[in-house]
C-alpha cells in the first residue's frame, strides 16, 4: 500500500507537512524525498482547496474520508493549533450540530465583525463556502443557515428541533436580561438581545446579550471626569453538552476584546446547558463565567427549560398535549417575557392541529416562500405559519398571531401580512409545479383585536382581489374558538380559553412602572 495512503487510513485526514514529517520518521526518506513524495499524492489523494496553512501545507485526506467526522475532527484540530478564524468558526458550528442560522454565524464564529489584521465574519464565512465545506441552507421557521457540507445524512437539519432550541434560547436570555436589570448589575433599559433589530455589540463583537454596566468596579474615569461603564457579554448555546472545542470560539472572543485599549471592563458569560468537565475548566481559567441555567435560576426552571425544547420538538411531529403546556407555563411565568413568547408558540401549534383536523391532513409550519425577483429587485421572501395542502382543490396559508386576549394587532403585523406575505407567497405558489393548478386561499388568525384601520383595509383588499387569483379571510379570537369546538378537543378548548379568552371579571392586566436609580449613560 502507498505509504501515504496507509498514513491517511490510520490517522484520519492531515496535514501534508504531518506527513512528510511520518516519511522521514517511520520511512526512513529524507526530507526532500518526502515532500515530493507528499507533492505527487496519489490517485485516491484529495486536498483540500481554499484554505491557506503555515509554511504552504495543505489538508489530505482520501477520497471516502471527505465530510465525516474524522474529516471535520482532524481539520478542525488543525487549524485550531495555527489560531486559524477558520477552525473557531468551523468547531463552532459543529458544537451546534453542525448548523446555525446566517444571522447567528457572526456571533458565535468567534471573530470580530470589523478589526484591523482579523477576517471578518463575512469574509470567514465567503471563504468556506468558496472551499466547499459550508452552504447556505434555508430552514423552515428559521430562514437562511450556515450549514456544514453533509455526508450520509451527517449534520442534516432538524429544523424543529433547531426552532424548539432557539425558543428555549430566547427565553432564557430574557430570564438573563430580568436578572441582571433587578439586581442593577445591567443598566436598566439599555440590556440588547440578538432578537433585537441590531445584534448586542461590545467592542468589535457581537453577543447573544450585551448591556452597560454602572457598578464601581466597572466604571473607569476619563480625564475629563466623564464616567464610561463596563460591559456585560453573554453567550448562550441550549442544547448539546458543551466541550472543549466548543467553547474555544467563545474564548477567542473573549481573550480579543480584553486587548482592546479603548473598551472598559466586561464580564464576560456563557451560558449552556451543561459543559463537560475540560470545557468548565478553560472558562474559569480564563476569567470567563461557565453559567446553567440550574445555577442561575434554580433546578425546577433549569428543569422546565429542558423540558420545553423536548415538548415543542415534539408538538411539532404529532399532536401537542396542551396539559404539557399548561405545566410549563406554570413553571416558567416566573421568568418575565416567557408567557408571551410561550402563548404565541402554544397558538401556532393549536393552530396547527386546529387546520390539520378541519380543512386538510397534510399540515405543513413555518414554510418559507421565495418569489421570483422582478428587475432591479431581490428576491422577495415570506414565511406562512401553517400551510394546508388538500390535493385536490386547495391550499389555505394560515397567519397566527397569538397575543393576549387584552391586546390590539399592531398594524404593522396586520399590513405586512396583507401588503407582503400574502403576494409573495401566491406568486411563489403559482410557480410551484406542485400547485400551481390548485386555488389559493390566505387567513390571518388571531386572538387579539385588530385596529379600526386594519379591519377597514382588509375589507378594501379583499374587494379587490379577484378570486380567481387567491381569497383572504380573518378569524379573530370567536372565530377561533368556534373553529376549535368544532373540532371536538377538549384539551384544546381549555387551552384556547385559558389563554386567548378575555375574563371580563378580571381588569386587563397591567404593569407597574419600574423604579430604578438614575444613571449617568
Amino acid at each position: 500500500m502507498n505509504p501515504i495512503t496507509e498514513f491517511l487510513e490510520i490517522n484520519g485526514p492531515a496535514l501534508s507537512s504531518d506527513i512528510a514529517r511520518h516519511l522521514v520518521c517511520e520511512k526512513g526518506m529524507s526530507p526532500a524525498a518526502a515532500r515530493k513524495r507528499v507533492s505527487r499524492g496519489g490517485q485516491d489523494l484529495k486536498r483540500l482547496q481554499g484554505l491557506v496553512f503555515p509554511h504552504k501545507a495543505s489538508f489530505v485526506y482520501l477520497n471516502h474520508q471527505f465530510a465525516s467526522h474524522e474529516y471535520w475532527d482532524n481539520l478542525t484540530d488543525a487549524l485550531i493549533v495555527t489560531n486559524s478564524a477558520y477552525g473557531f468558526a468551523i468547531a463552532a458550528l459543529r458544537q451546534r450540530g453542525g448548523i446555525v442560522s446566517e444571522r447567528q454565524f457572526s456571533i458565535v464564529c468567534g471573530s470580530p465583525v470589523r478589526q484591523q489584521r482579523q477576517l471578518s465574519p463575512e469574509t470567514i464565512l465567503a471563504r468556506l463556502r468558496n472551499a466547499n465545506l459550508v452552504r447556505i441552507e434555508t430552514v423552515p421557521g428559521i430562514g437562511d443557515c450556515v450549514a456544514l457540507i453533509q455526508r450520509d445524512g451527517e449534520y442534516r437539519p432538524e429544523p424543529e428541533l433547531m426552532r424548539a432550541r432557539l425558543i428555549t434560547e430566547g427565553i432564557v436570555l430574557a430570564a438573563v436580561k430580568d436578572w441582571l436589570r433587578n439586581l442593577g448589575i445591567a443598566s436598566y433599559d439599555k440590556v440588547a438581545l440578538r432578537t433585537d433589530e441590531d445584534l448586542p455589540r461590545v467592542g468589535t463583537f457581537v453577543w447573544d446579550l450585551s448591556a452597560p454596566c454602572y457598578l464601581g468596579h466597572m466604571v473607569r474615569t476619563k480625564a475629563d471626569g466623564r464616567l464610561t461603564p463596563g460591559f456585560i457579554a453573554c453567550d448562550i448555546y441550549h442544547g448539546e453538552e458543551m466541550t472543549e472545542a466548543g467553547v474555544a470560539p467563545f474564548i477567542r472572543k473573549c481573550t480579543m476584546l480584553r486587548a482592546l485599549r479603548k473598551v472598559g471592563p466586561c464580564m464576560q458569560i456563557l451560558l449552556a446547558e451543561r459543559f463537560t468537565p475540560g470545557a468548565f475548566r478553560m472558562l474559569k481559567s480564563c476569567g470567563v463565567i461557565p453559567a446553567t441555567p440550574k445555577s442561575l435560576f434554580g433546578e425546577e426552571i433549569a428543569e422546565a427549560l429542558s423540558e420545553l425544547t423536548s415538548v415543542l420538538h415534539r408538538a411539532a411531529h404529532s399532536a401537542i398535549d396542551p396539559a404539557r403546556f399548561e405545566i410549563l407555563f406554570s413553571k416558567l411565568s416566573k421568568i418575565d417575557g416567557a408567557t408571551s413568547q410561550l402563548r404565541g408558540t402554544l397558538f401556532e401549534f393549536m393552530s396547527g392541529e386546529i387546520a390539520r383536523l378541519t380543512i386538510a391532513s397534510d399540515i405543513r409550519l413555518n414554510q418559507n416562500f421565495q418569489a421570483p425577483s422582478k428587475e432591479g429587485h431581490p428576491d422577495a421572501k415570506a414565511e406562512a405559519d401553517v400551510v394546508a395542502v388538500d390535493r385536490n382543490k386547495l391550499v389555505t396559508l394560515i397567519e397566527c398571531k397569538g397575543y393576549s386576549p387584552w391586546a390590539t394587532v399592531p398594524e404593522a403585523e396586520f399590513d405586512r401580512w396583507l401588503e407582503h406575505n400574502v403576494p409573495t407567497c401566491y406568486a411563489a405558489l403559482r410557480r410551484h409545479p406542485d400547485f400551481s393548478k390548485l386555488a389559493l386561499h390566505f387567513e390571518f388568525w388571531s386572538t387579539a383585536a385588530l385596529s379600526d384601520e386594519s379591519l377597514a383595509k382588509f375589507e378594501r383588499a379583499k374587494a379587490a382581489i379577484r378570486p380567481t387569483r387567491y381569497t383572504i379571510d380573518l378569524k379573530l379570537g370567536p372565530d377561533v374558538r368556534k373553529a376549535i369546538k368544532g373540532t371536538r378537543d377538549k384539551g384544546l378548548l381549555t387551552a384556547f380559553d385559558k389563554h386567548f379568552v378575555r375574563d371580563e371579571m378580571t381588569p386587563a392586566p397591567h404593569r407597574e412602572p419600574d423604579l430604578s436609580l438614575l444613571e449617568q449613560d
